[in-house]
């Protein structure tokens, strides 16, 4: 049983904003690129910048709106999104997170392995591979679904190896940026783990409102800066990709830090 996926409640304001959103996006990229597809992509990218957020700072969830205000950037040049390895980093982070509130199944953990095997391939890049296999490192270390964990991991790690010995498919890529470009990434990523330490403090409740295992959730923040940083580095990140990572990234960190200082001149 797949149980990765988190359902809309559309009763909720919020959720209906975030769709009602994404579709007039989607039909100002189509307007302004003279492109429908690449228009639905555009929508697809400021809602899955959403739906990053929401697994990062799951408490706020207008961070994940401004978040969502910055993917904009994608309207003005848009060349080429890979929105499934957007989907695949959520699934590894609610591997770890557990923010469904649904128990962690061995078909989850090899469905995932199975789309990472898929980028993999597809992009003739090893990279995919090696970020699952610190997922699982991380599941073994939370103590969820063990057994399947090592031995996907072992699988994963394996496909890196015979490929590399025997068959030379895959490779990682090269830095594809400038240097001030490389500098704002990594700064980025720097200034939110430290966020996320803080995040990682409150309490937090899982879709069936239970509390999230906080060593879980802060793991899966911990992931996404990795994968962020890995990706950007070897994985050949396109440029729309990299605005939606980096988007979720500041979107969350400015937001934490606009309502602190809100608070404290409030009580002033």
């Amino acid at each position: 049983m797949f149980t990765l996926g988190r359902s809309m409640d559309f009763s909720y304001k919020t959720n209906q904003m975030i769709v009602l959103a994404s579709a007039v996006v989607a039909a100002i990229g189509w307007w302004l690129t003279g492109n429908a597809l690449s228009g639905v992509y555009i929508g697809f990218s400021v809602f899955l910048t959403w739906a990053l957020v929401r697994e990062l700072d799951p408490n706020h969830e207008y961070a994940a709106f401004l978040a969502s205000a910055f993917s904009l950037v994608n309207l003005f040049y848009y060349q080429n999104t890979q929105l499934l390895v957007v989907v695949w980093i959520l699934l590894l982070m609610r591997i770890l997170n557990g923010i469904t509130g649904k128990a962690l199944t061995t078909f989850d953990i090899f469905s995932v392995l199975g789309l990472t095997a898929y980028l993999s391939f597809d992009n003739g890049n090893s990279i995919y591979l090696l970020i699952f296999v610190l997922a699982m490192g991380f599941s073994l270390k939370t103590g969820e679904k063990m057994r399947a964990a090592g031995i996907a991991s072992v699988i994963s790690a394996g496909l890196v190896a015979v490929d590399w010995f025997f068959m030379n498919k895959l490779s990682l890529g090269s830095l594809a940026y400038s240097n001030a470009v490389t500098l704002l990434v990594v700064s980025v990523v720097g200034l939110s783990l430290i966020l996320f330490w803080f995040l990682s403090k409150a309490e937090t409740k899982d879709d069936k409102g239970n509390s999230v295992n906080r060593s879980k959730l802060s793991a899966s923040q911990v992931l996404y800066s990795a994968a962020f940083l890995l990706l950007f580095f070897f994985g050949g990140v396109s440029l729309n990709n990299l605005v939606i990572y980096l988007s979720a990234a500041s979107g969350a960190l400015l937001y934490f830090i606009g309502n602190k200082i809100l608070r404290k001149m409030r009580t002033n």
